[in-house]
């Protein structure tokens, strides 16, 4: 088992604790990786490791601070999942995390939405399309009875050339232009919006859960692919979605299998989808979400470039990517109960932060950091890259 092979293996040293975004939130070493890795090798109580344990986002940082490379995320995956057997599903962030599955595995995406709930929201969004570009796309919905035109709420036939999109269910609520954006320029590139009310999120919070869960939505993630059979998979914007999919869901399946931003980088480069320059507020800041910089396959050189192309310039957050720090909203740490907590983290981090524009194009990113944002008074606008390429498509 790695936890147990890594807590033998961690020397104590501590280069890691300042690495740690839990640290830096608490100043307590027992919330760093060498603290908790030390509480692995004595008779720690199950309580008392649900807490710790709970408070790792999960952000991978520490393994490149790390001498021997040690992955506390991974250790702290294989702790939840045996927290999890025993019925430890305690504390302000576990039983959040346990809620978000259980919604997922019941409804196939993360807020609860019934299929009737996605189709209404789904037209919505297109009618808003429609009257900011003067035309509506064409979007299907795939539900338990076959197509629906998500403009007219009509069954209809099958989509000649579907695009199977993925996207946050935040996307469909609370940041619409990411949605929107997604939908308009799939239609620009000749692609017909198909997304499943079946399974209508990119998160897969069993990841932060345990195994058996993180698997379960993996396998509804393949067998909806398999039932739509589209042209290609177009997965939205969101990281630690990202570094699940691609690890247990594009090996699985028989479809070509994208992120939006590799889309995306490929037709404005190739000159098939032209953008024009937009009006951001300065300074604009580039931030890696965690799973981008840090993922089996990184997602790096695609939103820079994109970014580039539609604010001409913009600040680096981190030297190398793989610096990223968490939003601290990682590991189900986005759980509102643990805002406070968020909001020490940025203050202790960054003192005085603020910029114009931050972009980190990641729902859960996005999410937590105009809440903490809200928290601590920064003034900037926090946004990801589907917005602004919503707003720069000519």
């Amino acid at each position: 088992m790695y936890a147990k092979l890594a807590a033998l293996m961690c020397m104590q040293c501590g280069s890691c604790i300042a690495s740690c975004p839990s640290y830096v939130a608490t100043g307590d070493p027992r919330y760093s990786p060498a603290g908790r890795l030390s509480l692995l090798r004595s008779r720690t109580p199950e309580d008392v490791l649900c807490e710790l344990f709970s408070m790792c986002s999960m952000c991978k940082r520490c393994a490149y601070a790390c001498p021997l490379g040690i992955d506390v995320a991974e250790v702290t995956r294989q702790v939840r999942d045996a927290l999890v057997k025993c019925g430890f599903v305690r504390g302000r962030v576990l039983p959040y995390v346990a809620r978000v599955v259980e919604n997922f595995l019941r409804r196939g995406n993360n807020m609860g939405m019934p299929q009737e709930v996605v189709v209404l929201a789904l037209h919505a969004i297109v009618k808003k399309i429609e009257r900011e570009r003067g035309e509506a796309p064409q979007v299907f919905v795939c539900t338990d009875s076959g197509y629906v035109d998500a403009y007219t709420q009509q069954d209809a036939g099958a989509p000649r050339r579907p695009a199977l999109l993925f996207p946050s269910s935040s996307d469909i609520f609370e940041f619409e232009d990411a949605l929107k954006g997604y939908i308009y320029l799939l239609g620009r590139l000749g692609l017909d919006t198909v997304v499943s009310a079946r399974v209508a999120d990119t998160a897969n919070y069993g990841y932060y859960l345990s195994e058996s869960c993180m698997h379960k939505i993996a396998e509804m993630y393949i067998e909806e692919i398999e039932r739509a059979r589209p042209a290609l998979v177009v997965f939205g914007e969101c990281g630690h979605g990202w570094h699940v999919f691609t690890r247990l869901v594009v090996p699985s399946i028989s479809r070509p299998a994208l992120h939006v931003h590799q889309l995306l980088h490929r037709a404005v480069f190739k000159g098939t989808l032209k953008l024009r320059r937009v009006e951001l507020a300065q300074p604009v800041v580039y931030m890696d979400p965690c799973n981008y910089s840090r993922s089996c396959i990184p997602l790096v050189t695609e939103p820079r470039a994109l970014l580039k192309e539609l604010a001409g310039r913009y600040v680096e957050m981190w030297r190398d990517p793989k610096e990223s720090v968490c939003c601290f909203g990682g590991g189900g740490l986005i759980a509102p109960a643990m805002l406070d907590i968020a909001a020490k983290y940025w203050r202790a981090a960054y003192g005085n932060f603020d910029a114009g524009t931050v972009v980190r194009p990641c729902a859960t990113c996005k999410a937590q950091l105009k809440r903490v944002f809200a928290v601590i008074g920064a003034r900037a606008r926090v946004t990801g890259i589907a917005e602004l390429l919503y707003a720069a498509a000519e």
